[in-house]
């Protein structure tokens, strides 16, 4: 059975979580591995559909996302969490939980995500009157260390693809395809980048 673990996308809204996270799985299924999405705000809605955004009701989502995701890593499947989880030392708990763990950033300029952005949440919160929204009217701890930092609004999304599947492999999460789908430059980075974070 191939080993489980957890791949836990953060970022704001509209900065290509949920499309990412999709294909991602595609991916992995399409090489044996057995996956999971789990989207925090699906996950939110089906276990009590009155909870809030404050500090305290984020934190019990993302604490019952992380141990679902536990429990699917331990039983040999890809976990692919796709949640704001804005605060750092939250997300920082869930990897102390969870023994195979990967923290991918999908990074994008706010002024980006507000076209992007079809419900108008940003606009409503720069107005007041929504709260609590992520980047405006609510915190968010950018990762300082993630595994994988992406850049949604320069990188398309086969770039940001390659550089997920090309750090799983560098890290033996996944194993090797016959040829390399990064150039050697993007390999290079990356590979500095997993020295930096003591992984290699």
């Amino acid at each position: 059975m191939k080993a489980g673990f957890t791949v836990w996308f953060t970022g704001l809204p509209f900065s290509g979580k949920k499309q990412l996270a999709a294909c991602l799985s595609a991916k992995l299924r399409g090489r044996g591995y057995k996956t999971k999405v789990l989207d925090g705000g699906r996950i939110r809605r089906e276990f009590n559909r009155k909870l809030g955004y404050s500090r305290e009701e984020v934190y019990q989502n993302i604490r019952r996302i992380a141990f679902e995701c536990q429990m699917l890593t331990e039983n040999g499947i890809v976990a692919i969490a796709v949640t704001i989880s804005p605060y750092k030392e939250l997300r920082d708990e869930c990897r102390l939980k969870i023994n195979r763990y990967i923290e991918i950033f999908c990074d994008c300029p706010l002024e980006v995500l507000k076209k992007r952005d079809s419900k108008g949440l940003y606009r409503k919160a720069e107005e007041k009157k929504l709260k609590d929204v992520a980047g405006v009217s609510a915190p968010f701890d950018p990762p300082e260390k993630p595994e994988i930092h992406l850049y949604s609004c320069e990188e398309s999304l086969e770039q940001s693809l390659a550089k997920i599947i090309g750090t799983f492999e560098m890290l033996g999460f996944i194993e090797k395809s016959g040829s390399s789908i990064l150039t050697e430059e993007e390999e290079s980075m990356i590979r500095q980048r997993l020295r930096d974070m003591g992984y290699m």
